[in-house]
C-alpha cells in the first residue's frame, strides 16, 4: 500500500515539474509581425516584467485573470525566453495549464510599452524596428501567429490602455525614420511629408543631403511667396491712408466735422473703414448762408431781416434756424 502511495506521488511531482518548468519564446528579434515591425531584445526594459513577472490570459487585466508567474527571464541570441510556472492551486490556471502541457496552447505574447513613436525605427533590411520598449507582461494566448500575438500599451498619467492596430500603424506612419547605409544618412519620410515636399512617395527612402536641398528651396518659394503677399498688402495700406485722409478732407470741406477732429476719424478709417465712412456719410452736410442768399454788388447779404431770411431755400432756412436761434427769433419782432 506504501508502496502504492509512494508511486502516486512521485507520478504527481513528475506532472507537476513538468508544468512548472515550460519554456516559452516570449519574442524572436528576427521576426516581423502583422503589424509591420520587430522588437529588438536589447530594448526591451525588463524590469517592470522581473519585478512583477504576472502570466496573463490574453492579456486581460484582472486578478482572476493570473494564471501563473514567468521565470528565468532571459536573452539567449536573438529570443527572449522565459520558464511559466502556472499557479495550479487555482483551477481556471490549471486547466490553461494541462492545455499547454498537452499541446493545444503554444502561444506567448508580450504587452510592451512603446514609450514614443520615435522608437520605432527603419534597419539596414529595410524592415521597422521597435528599438526602444518596457515589458509590462506576457500573456499565454491562442492564435500567436496573427496580430494579437503582441500588444502595445499606452501609458499616460499612470493610466495603462492596450492601443489597437489603428493607433499603432498611425504611430508608424507618422514617424520619419533616418538610417545610415554606405555612410550616407537617409531619411524615411511618411507620405504627408513627401507631398508637402513635392517629391514622389514611390521613391522610398531619401538622402539627408537631398532632403535638406529640398527643404531649402521650399523655405526658398515660401519667401519669395511672402514677399509678394507682404508687398501686395503693403500697396493696399498705403492707398488705405490716401483714401481714408481723402474722403475725412471732403468731411471737413463739406462742414461735416470741424477740423480738429480730422485725426481721430482718419484713426478710425485705419481701425475700420467702413464704421468711418458710414459714420461720415450720416453727418448732414453743414450749409454756407453766404452761398445762399443774392449778392449786392462785391458783398454778400447778410441776413438780418425777415426779407433776407426768405430768399434762402428752405435747407438754408432750417440751418439758419436751428445754428442761429437767436438771430431767428429777432426777425419776427
Amino acid at each position: 500500500m506504501d508502496e502504492h502511495k509512494e508511486e502516486i506521488n512521485k507520478s504527481q511531482n513528475e506532472e507537476t515539474n513538468k508544468n512548472q518548468n515550460m519554456k516559452f519564446i516570449l519574442n524572436d528579434e528576427t521576426k516581423v509581425n502583422q503589424l509591420g515591425f520587430r522588437v529588438l531584445n536589447l530594448g526591451i526594459d525588463l524590469n517592470r516584467l522581473k519585478s512583477n513577472p504576472v502570466i496573463l490570459d490574453m492579456h486581460t487585466n484582472n486578478t482572476n485573470t493570473v494564471i501563473g508567474r514567468w521565470k528565468n527571464i532571459q536573452i539567449e541570441g536573438h529570443l527572449l525566453t522565459a520558464v511559466a510556472e502556472f499557479d495550479l492551486a487555482d483551477e481556471y490556471a490549471a486547466k490553461i495549464a494541462g492545455k499547454v502541457e498537452r499541446g493545444f496552447l503554444k502561444g506567448v505574447s508580450l504587452g510592451l510599452n512603446p514609450l514614443s513613436s520615435d522608437n520605432f525605427q527603419i534597419q539596414p533590411d529595410s524592415t521597422y524596428a521597435l528599438v526602444k520598449c518596457e515589458a509590462m507582461e506576457a500573456s499565454i494566448v491562442a492564435l500567436p501567429n496573427n496580430a494579437n500575438a503582441l500588444k502595445l500599451y499606452a501609458v499616460s498619467e499612470g493610466v495603462e490602455k492596450i492601443m489597437n492596430t489603428t493607433e499603432i500603424q498611425l504611430m508608424l506612419s507618422n514617424n520619419p525614420t533616418q538610417i545610415k547605409l554606405n555612410n550616407e544618412y537617409m531619411i524615411k519620410l511618411n507620405t504627408s511629408a513627401m507631398l508637402a515636399l513635392g517629391l514622389n512617395v514611390d521613391q522610398g527612402d531619401i538622402s539627408a543631403d537631398k532632403l535638406n536641398e529640398e527643404i531649402l528651396q521650399l523655405k526658398a518659394k515660401y519667401e519669395a511667396e511672402k514677399a509678394k503677399v507682404n508687398a501686395i498688402e503693403q500697396k493696399e495700406k498705403e492707398e488705405q491712408i490716401k483714401l481714408s485722409a481723402k474722403m475725412v478732407d471732403e468731411a471737413i470741406k463739406e462742414g461735416k466735422i470741424e477740423a480738429t477732429k480730422r485725426q481721430s476719424f482718419i484713426d478710425l478709417a485705419a481701425q475700420n473703414f467702413e464704421l468711418a465712412k458710414s459714420t461720415l456719410a450720416s453727418i448732414p452736410r453743414k450749409v454756407d448762408l453766404a452761398g445762399q442768399i443774392v449778392s449786392q454788388g462785391s458783398g454778400a447779404v447778410e441776413v438780418k431781416t425777415l426779407d433776407d431770411f426768405q430768399k434762402l431755400d428752405l435747407a438754408a432756412q432750417l440751418d439758419f434756424k436751428n445754428n442761429n436761434p437767436q438771430e431767428y427769433q429777432k426777425l419776427f419782432k
